[in-house]
């Protein structure tokens, strides 16, 4: 089952006009892959094949070539939101603008693309040469950069980041404060196959799955105290993360 998460918790800059996207783009910034698509407009990626030549088994003097990968071509366009003393409001842009005037391995930065919601689809992940342009947005009080960043050779094909281990992973609990006996609806993934779930710590009294929706699963509160209880679900792949509750007394 493919985790979402990334997906669904895309955001934009408040004051952007950013385009929703069914791609994901990350760059790495200090050491950590970072969506930034939340920001970003006219996603586009251009792949041409990086090809060798080789002999023609059994016919010598005739040459063939053989792909070896592709060489990919990143851009997309991004609208800067400055705050009220004028500096830009997103984190990751000014660090990629200083990117691109950099020159030498300066220049470059990692990037991973990949489908937000099909694994199937594959990614790519490598290194990324940095070139920007100012945008041409048609209004006087807005500007940004169509930027395009091109591939440092052969780009590395990789799983999707949304592939998933099969571990159930949770997004939500609603309604919070419930007490012992009350039920609570717990929201996100993988959540068909769940066998066991506990409320801070103490086995769910019970536990009711939607037959045809991976998306919830129904939990009674055990008896316990007021206060914080970490909910957690299992399954045969293993435990979900511990997603954060309140109960009620």
């Amino acid at each position: 089952m493919p985790d979402q998460t990334l997906y669904n918790t895309t955001a934009q800059t408040e004051g952007t006009l950013a385009l929703a996207h069914e791609k994901l783009l990350r760059i790495k910034r200090a050491g950590v892959f970072e969506n930034i698509t939340g920001d970003c407009n006219n996603i586009a990626d251009v792949a041409t094949p990086a090809t060798i030549n080789r002999e023609n088994y059994g016919n010598k003097g005739r040459t063939a070539t053989q792909k070896i990968g592709d060489n990919h071509v990143v851009s997309f366009d991004v609208e800067a939101v400055r705050d009220s003393s004028g500096v830009i409001a997103q984190p990751w842009l000014v660090p990629l603008l200083n990117i691109a005037k950099a020159s030498g391995s300066a220049n470059f930065v990692d990037l991973q693309l990949f489908d937000a919601k099909d694994p199937a689809l594959g990614a790519i992940q490598g290194s990324f040469a940095v070139a920007v342009a100012d945008l041409t947005t048609g209004f006087a009080d807005k500007g940004g950069y169509k930027f395009t960043l091109t591939s440092n050779g052969a780009v590395q094909q990789i799983t999707s980041p949304i592939a998933g281990t099969g571990v159930p992973v949770l997004e939500s609990a609603l309604p919070t404060a419930r007490a012992a006996g009350q039920n609570v609806v717990v929201k996100g993934y993988g959540l068909t196959t769940v066998t066991a779930a506990t409320i801070g710590g103490v086995a769910a009294a019970s536990i009711t799955q939607v037959v045809g929706n991976d998306n919830y699963v129904v939990l009674e509160v055990p008896a316990g105290t007021a206060g914080s209880a970490p909910i957690v679900v299992t399954n045969a792949l293993g435990a979900s993360t511990a997603l954060p509750y309140n109960r009620g007394a």
